[in-house]
């Protein structure tokens, strides 16, 4: 029959690995299955803030504002240099909807609740305050303005990767590019699904966990009596990357937009530009989520009325992207208004099915909470002793350099070990960016690359350089060739796989 795992957990984003990390943690024997790569979905495709959700406040989302600041700071504590401190700038125009004592009684309520000593306080400025700090804003009837911290994770799909690896290490079987085609069932004595199908092999399970995020509804389809009700409602968050504008800010700028009063960023992001999000209900298949022209166009506009000599226009836009944000199911509520909590659907209970769980909703910043909250549960269906999170170990950063501790993590120490054995591989590949073929090998020998999508999107970071070239592509595939077995055929089929998966996750302008 094979081996019995207590979790196969289906889904390799946040909230699918972090689970998968707690668990191995506690001694949980797990499969974790995700069917393209750790943090390829909506991980990667977020506007990169670990944050405590400042509008979520105005809805009354306290529980969720609470939890996610103490998640922040927790991320901080364990991923300092890939989680780190960014400031926010508000500006507030007399036009606003949003008044100077609405944005400072919820920033005074914000650090009530934080109660964080790792961030500095919040200050109110004056106008002329502000315009030291940023002076490319609109001048035209600021009224005031405010200066907090939250914080930013520079690579989210890295947080994904570093979890899957770390749940590796505790013991749990970990794969990527294994997609869950069946749920395996039992009738007698009960109905109850009891392990998962991938990549032609079964994996029995006491308990399946379902943490597709966006595609759990599509899992559910797999259900022996059907997926029932959908569980999610599915809102569109495009984003467009810029270089430098005139104007361009040194701060995340956070304001509200004149169209329709929702909350937009301007963030300094890897020498860049990141510009978002919207909120645009979708359907269909999750990955084939895309900005609309309506969307960029929107901001566009808004930040150039926001940095009038900023002057964006389609032209300056480096590429841009959009991701699926999976939500609990509303049919009344308002994007803005559904919660961004988290919730666990027990089939048993709503469907009469035994031995799955469904995880649905919640954000980056929580994922980590949202897996003890799981674990417990699993707990106590399985008879299992509550779970436990343990520290993470401190990792000594002497020698390594700030770039690859920022990409890396406390992996970057592996990397160095690596070039310092092989000197060979101490070299970039596309000069002048700085990537290394230690990297690239370092990516396929221990971070389970098997793509150039993998590689250069979720590993590197390589493919957001906005001048990376077909054959700057075309070297990282010939290092990593040797290593995953690919001769010219091979290497071919790889870069055209790539182009494929780039051209749907990156949108960037033709050439003229």
């Amino acid at each position: 029959m094979g081996e019995l795992f207590d979790l196969a957990i289906i889904g390799g984003g946040i909230n699918g690995t972090a689970l998968a990390q707690l668990a191995a943690d506690n001694g949980y024997r797990i499969v974790l299955l995700e069917k393209t790569d750790f943090g390829a979905g909506v991980t990667s495709r977020s506007t990169r803030l670990i944050h405590g959700g400042l509008r979520y406040l105005e809805h009354g989302q306290v529980k969720v504002v609470r939890e996610s600041l103490r998640e922040r700071d927790a991320l901080l504590r364990d991923f300092p240099h890939q989680v780190r401190p960014l400031p926010f700038l508000v500006p507030v125009y007399r036009s606003d909807l949003r008044k100077p004592w609405w944005i400072g009684l919820g920033l005074e309520a914000y650090s009530w609740i934080a109660r964080s000593r790792l961030l500095p306080r919040h200050q109110h400025l004056s106008p002329q305050q502000a315009f030291e700090l940023e002076p490319g804003l609109k001048r035209e009837n600021l009224n005031a303005a405010f200066l907090y911290f939250d914080c930013q994770a520079v690579y989210p799909e890295r947080l994904a990767l570093e979890m899957a690896l770390m749940a590796e290490e505790s013991g749990a079987e970990v794969q990527n590019h294994a997609e869950v085609t069946a749920l395996l069932t039992e009738s007698k004595p009960e109905l109850r699904v009891a392990g998962v199908a991938a990549n032609r092999r079964e994996y029995r399970a006491r308990l399946v966990i379902n943490a597709a995020g966006p595609w759990v509804d599509h899992v559910l389809q797999l259900m022996p009596r059907g997926a029932g009700r959908p569980l999610l409602s599915l809102i569109g968050g495009a984003h467009i990357v810029t270089g430098s504008f005139p104007g361009a800010p040194s701060h995340a700028i956070y304001h509200e937009a004149l169209a329709d009063r929702r909350p937009f960023f301007i963030i300094p992001w890897r020498g860049l530009w990141l510009i978002g999000t919207t909120e645009t209900p979708v359907s269909g298949d999750p990955a084939g989520v895309a900005p609309s022209h309506d969307e960029i166009v929107y901001l566009l506009r808004e930040t150039n009325l926001l940095i009038p000599e900023a002057r964006l226009t389609p032209d300056c836009i480096l590429y841009a992207y959009a991701g699926p944000r999976p939500l609990l199911r509303s049919e009344s509520q308002p994007a803005q208004s559904i919660t961004r909590d988290h919730a666990i659907y027990d089939h048993e209970v709503k469907d009469g099915v035994a031995g799955i769980l469904t995880l649905t909703g919640g954000k980056l910043t929580t994922a980590r909470a949202f897996a003890a909250e799981a674990l417990a549960r699993i707990a106590q269906k399985l008879g299992r002793p509550r779970p436990v999170r343990r520290p993470r170990p401190k990792h000594d950063w002497d020698g390594i350099p700030s770039r690859l501790a920022e990409i890396y993590g406390g992996r970057a120490a592996d990397i160095v070990a690596l070039a310092e054995k092989n000197p060979e591989l101490d070299r970039p590949v596309c000069p002048p960016k700085p990537t290394t073929a230690a990297e690239i090998v370092h990516a396929v020998t221990k971070e389970k690359a098997r793509t150039l999508g993998d590689i250069l999107l979720r590993r590197t970071g390589l493919a957001f350089e906005p001048d990376l070239q077909e054959h700057e592509i075309a070297q990282v595939a010939h290092v990593a060739a040797p290593l995953l077995g690919w001769d010219n055929a091979g290497i071919a089929a790889a870069l055209a796989a790539y182009r494929n998966e780039a051209g749907r996750t990156l949108y960037r302008r033709p050439e003229r």
